[in-house]
């Protein structure tokens, strides 16, 4: 089946985990928002992928927003197999839709299906969050694998940084195929610091706070493990430290994390938390200890030091900034940088202005204005559809 090309642009946006709703939330909000003000003939479709169907759904209520499409939960399995389904009913959504072009986020399973429906329909691709890398091809995996192989197949790379966007020249895409624009997580960032704190979860009753959070696949097992035998570590020598996790769905990660800190008296275990509330304790915390990208970025608007327990790290512009420590996961590594950095004075933030290295807060606007002139000039091609 061919769908020729059309005057409107159809732009399908698909979250499948709670940063990539948070990641697109200030971009589709701009984009139905351009639409309304200037008459443009664009039409803007969130899709829930499947992926965490659950987590999705509360995501974006949290943010007054709803998937207009949502696939089914997809069953465990390998991530190939996950791959593969992502991938098929976001194609069949794209078809439904008569979309003219996908937008995928980030270096998530749901990102990389997104790029092979786009491939596989001929349809162009956007990548919000594009070039980052780190300095090994398959490390962490698979965010690494995923991240190289959507840039050679997106056509619009929205950088969130300057080194982001020396990283796509070097592995030689265009440059007018490149926008520097900030990270759209600094929209909702700016946005959420502006209002009243929200609420604390649960603290401990310490003088310091240490918020941890782990998920990412590459710290799975013996690295779990590792990072638990280093807080409990940190907690002996210092007793006026307490710690709250955030515990990941994931049942791989929550079970080691409960049978290594659970019941200690200076260890908060809670329910992942909303994003306003998790800023929240981000802000009132001594120190983060974490695994997490999101976080990298978020910090320096903060002020809150973060460990970041992992081999490498595709955001080294907050170590840069001197506010973010990268330490292997090894148990004495983390303890010493831990308590090099609970004795630190605490950075200062830093301004939401063009000097910010992730930004000033304007990112899903800029990165609407592309897209809505991209599709008004008719560029989505006709696509033939795949078998």
């Amino acid at each position: 089946m061919t769908i020729q090309a059309q005057d409107a642009s159809r732009i399908l946006l698909i979250a499948g985990t709670r940063p990539e709703c948070l990641k697109l939330a200030s971009v589709i909000s701009a984009l139905r928002s351009n639409a309304v003000q200037h008459d443009a003939d664009v039409s803007a479709t969130l899709m829930n992928s499947g992926q965490h169907v659950q987590m999705v759904r509360r995501s974006l209520a949290q943010l007054d927003l709803a998937a207009d499409i949502e696939a089914p939960q997809v069953a465990p399995g390998s991530l190939s197999t996950t791959l593969r389904t992502l991938r098929a009913g976001i194609r069949d959504a794209a078809r439904a839709q008569r979309s003219t072009m996908l937008v995928a986020q980030g270096d998530t399973t749901t990102a990389y299906a997104t790029a092979l429906a786009a491939r596989d329909l001929g349809l162009p691709l956007a990548h919000v969050e594009a070039g980052l890398r780190t300095d090994h091809p398959l490390r962490p995996f698979p965010e690494e694998y995923f991240r190289r192989a959507i840039g050679k197949l997106a056509r619009l790379h929205f950088a969130p940084t300057r080194l982001a966007e020396n990283n796509l020249l070097a592995e030689g895409v265009p440059a007018a195929h490149i926008h520097r624009v900030g990270n759209t997580a600094i929209d909702i960032l700016r946005e959420t610091l502006a209002q009243p704190a929200a609420a604390l979860p649960p603290l401990p009753p310490v003088a310091r706070l240490i918020t941890l959070t782990l998920h990412r696949r590459e710290n799975y097992g013996r690295g779990l493990d590792t990072v638990c035998a280093a807080v409990l570590a940190l907690l002996e020598s210092e007793p006026d430290v307490g710690v709250v996790c955030p515990v990941h769905p994931n049942p791989a990660i929550g079970a080691r994390i409960r049978r290594h800190l659970a019941g200690h008296p200076r260890v908060v275990l809670t329910e992942p938390l909303d994003y306003r509330p998790f800023i929240a304790l981000l802000a009132h915390s001594t120190l983060a200890i974490t695994d997490s990208g999101g976080i990298q970025e978020e910090a320096p608007y903060i002020g809150t030091p973060i460990l970041v327990v992992r081999e490498n790290t595709e955001r080294p512009e907050t170590l840069a900034l001197g506010i973010a420590k990268l330490v292997p996961v090894v148990q004495r590594d983390i303890v010493i940088a831990a308590h090099e950095l609970l004795r630190a004075p605490r950075p200062a933030k830093i301004a939401f202005d063009e000097l910010a290295p992730f930004g000033d807060g304007h990112t899903g606007a800029a990165i609407a204005g592309v897209l809505s002139h991209f599709g008004g000039r008719a560029q989505a091609a006709a696509f033939t559809a795949a078998a």
